[in-house]
């Protein structure tokens, strides 16, 4: 592909784009790879991570010229995107719940979807007097348990996943957003340390693997090519093969009144329901996200 020009001709001077005209080249240059409204919302992303400025900000100075270095990093962005990179991974951040997460390709992105199941938690949990103790499982960036304990400060927060790398981008952003949350290595499907100690917890949460590999197809490129496999994709013999663990030993280490949740597939809502009965939870709520998808389940025994 050529190169991106990023300089603009005024007059016989060279001068740098505006912010608008900056929104205007994503919108052209992504043509085809994104939607014309996917592409803004990548300039204005873009726009705001290099010159700290909100969208109504960048708005109010469309015809402002960015500085050199600004113009710089975001024509490096805007051809990196070209290649179909998330625009998280080649930022190396993302936000959730109001939080800045360092993602790599070793975690999956985080979506607003859970962010939704993160505020259903906040919404149901009573804090005793003795600290709450939450259990994620697959934590991949740690997004879930550090917004978590951010939100409950005294909660003894513990997560676990089966990728190291994974666990050292959780612990950084345990640290970057500043709190003290236990990170584990362990397979939720042959424990064999974390997983088997004495732990008894008040919430245990999980946005496992959920994807059918007959799914695939569905999948945009951006996030099929580049995102972790592992993290994705589920038999499709076995679509709710996680759920399935998880349930089990959520019958063995949660406390007395505590409550197991889950992100979920949207087309398995009803066999997600049915798996945690049939298991002996008879609490079970089934909640729709702001797409009006089942995406979300709480339990309790």
């Amino acid at each position: 592909m050529p190169a991106i020009a990023g300089i603009f001709v005024c007059g016989n001077l060279f001068c740098s784009m505006t912010f608008a005209e900056t929104i205007s080249l994503f919108k052209t240059t992504l043509s085809g790879l994104y939607d014309v409204s996917e592409a803004r919302e990548l300039a204005y992303y873009t726009l705001s991570h290099f010159c700290g400025l909100s969208r109504p900000q960048l708005v109010l100075k469309g015809n402002e010229p960015l500085d050199s270095r600004a113009e710089q990093e975001v024509i490096r962005v805007l051809e990196a995107l070209r290649s179909g990179k998330p625009v998280q991974y080649i930022l190396g951040e993302a936000t959730f719940f109001g939080l800045t997460f360092k993602v790599n390709p070793a975690v999956l992105i985080p979506r607003p979807e859970t962010e939704e199941l993160v505020s259903w938690i906040i919404e149901e949990m009573n804090i005793p007097e003795q600290p709450a103790t939450i259990l994620d499982i697959g934590t991949g960036s740690g997004c879930i348990p550090i917004s978590l304990k951010t939100k409950f400060p005294r909660a003894q927060v513990s997560a676990m996943d089966i990728s190291a790398a994974a666990l050292d981008v959780a612990r950084q952003n345990a640290a970057l957003n500043q709190v003290s949350v236990g990170f584990h290595q362990d397979d939720i499907l042959n424990p064999a340390g974390f997983l088997l100690g004495p732990n008894t917890y008040s919430v245990i949460v999980s946005n496992p693997p959920y994807i059918a590999e007959t799914e695939k197809s569905m999948l945009s490129a951006n996030v099929l090519h580049h995102e972790p496999a592992t993290a994705l994709f589920v038999p499709d013999a076995e679509p709710l093969l996680f759920y399935r663990a998880i349930a089990g030993f959520a019958l063995q280490k949660l406390n007395r009144d505590g409550m197991l949740f889950f992100e979920i597939n949207e087309r398995f809502g009803n066999e997600t329901i049915s798996l945690l009965k049939d298991k002996g939870f008879t609490v079970v709520e089934l909640r729709k996200d702001l797409n009006g998808k089942d995406r979300m389940v709480k339990a309790m025994r």
